[in-house]
């Protein structure tokens, strides 16, 4: 599922163990959207709502060291 937060966005998956399909943990990836969309970082965490409150507090970072490309 693809969270979009001005110039940035953010994925968020279930990983899952593939002999088993029990759930592992949840991925996040955060992305540059402009000019090109980009990977910039990615973590685990237990819960989603962990890994979403982790993303978010990726974005807001990089705004604030890229001041440039913020919205």
């Amino acid at each position: 599922m693809r969270i979009h937060e001005g110039n940035y966005a953010y994925d968020v998956e279930l990983q899952r163990d593939p002999s088993t399909q029990l759930p592992l943990n949840w991925r996040f990836v955060v992305y540059r959207l402009r000019p090109v969309e980009t990977p910039v970082a990615n973590g685990d965490a237990t819960t989603r709502e962990e890994a979403e409150v982790q993303a978010v507090n990726l974005i807001h970072k990089l705004e604030k060291t890229d001041p440039g490309r913020a919205a």
